[in-house]
């Protein structure tokens, strides 16, 4: 007997409310731009637009990786500590090589330490918290190794192009991670492999039975993961001609935090990343926002914790609000 997965497809007959939330983060993005450009109008600037997207390249990158891992129900820890030993190793090859080749195997890092992540995950079947936790550890300590904790600095001007570089305003970087979600997204949505992640991370037992090979799907999501933190390392050591171990320890959770913010839901199964997109504006939005105003660093981390756990629990008090009445008793009964 063949077991046969249909996607879920969205309808006009869904609930109002499900579509409004649906729309939520979209409306609460647009709100919050509204509110930041009438607070400083230098906000809606083109020149601090193509910063904005210059700055906040590196985490839409990562962004696009981590909601394919999330969706499949796992989790990256490592994405910070693979971002900075890509990093690294790009500009350590940049001071001999070519710009390109220097890129490239920095890259290739980057999704060799993914597929490392992968295979504990899947082969082992470590906790995807405590394998990335645990990897995240040894990719720091290599590239700590590889510095001798000292910075790595590319006086080659072809280097810092991509990271640096613009075409009428427009930042290389940019274009790179728009182009990456753009891709990503539509491959997510429309194709088979896209389709298998969110089987899996829906119900990993049934894509199994559907003939889904669901170790293979799972490490390929940590493995692109890898490849977009490599990528990320790559446009930074770019933009700063220069590396060093540790260059961002807390980029994790302003990756976690885009990613949660835009929906994707962390027991797996749903997310977009046109959702992560929206993430990252807000987030993005938020920080510019609290630049301009001159917000103390302290406070804006507080606001940071504040949004997570509000995005969370807008996502689990429908559901708690759904739960049975009878599921209720019974429960208290016990």
């Amino acid at each position: 007997m063949t077991t046969t997965l249909v996607p879920r497809r969205r309808s006009a007959d869904a609930p109002v409310g499900a579509r409004l939330r649906s729309i939520g983060v979209v409306v609460a993005l647009a709100v919050l731009v509204a509110a930041v450009a009438i607070a400083q109008p230098d906000f809606l600037a083109f020149g601090n637009l193509m910063n904005i997207l210059s700055q906040w390249a590196p985490v839409a990158i990562m962004g696009v990786g981590m909601t394919y891992v999330v969706i499949t129900g796992g989790f990256d820890l490592s994405v910070a500590a693979i971002y900075s030993l890509s990093a690294v190793v790009a500009a350590a090859l940049g001071q001999t090589q070519a710009p390109i080749l220097a890129f490239a195997v920095a890259i290739l890092v980057g999704g060799l330490a993914g597929a490392f992540n992968g295979g504990i995950v899947t082969v082992l079947k470590v906790n995807p918290f405590i394998a990335t936790l645990g990897s995240s550890l040894i990719l720091s300590g290599l590239a700590l190794v590889l510095t001798g904790n000292r910075p790595f600095v590319v006086d080659f001007a072809p280097f810092g192009v991509l990271g640096a570089g613009r075409l009428a305003g427009v930042p290389y970087s940019g274009m790179v991670a728009v182009l990456l979600m753009v891709v990503g997204g539509l491959a997510l949505a429309y194709t088979a492999y896209g389709h298998s992640i969110y089987a899996v991370g829906g119900n990993a037992e049934a894509s199994r039975l559907a003939g889904i090979r669901v170790g293979a799907v799972t490490a390929s999501a940590y493995t692109l993961s890898g490849l977009c933190a490599g990528l990320a390392g790559v446009i930074s050591a770019s933009q700063l001609s220069s590396a060093q171990a540790n260059m961002n320890p807390n980029l994790v959770f302003d990756v976690l935090t885009v990613v949660i913010v835009g929906g994707t839901s962390l027991t797996g199964g749903k997310g977009a990343i046109w959702r992560t997109a929206v993430g990252v504006g807000i987030l993005a939005t938020l920080q510019n926002g609290f630049n301009l105003l001159d917000i103390d660093a302290y406070y804006q981390n507080i606001i940071k914790g504040v949004i997570i756990i509000a995005a969370l629990a807008a996502v689990k008090l429908p559901r708690l609000r759904r739960t049975p009445k009878a599921q209720t008793t019974t429960n208290k009964e016990h």
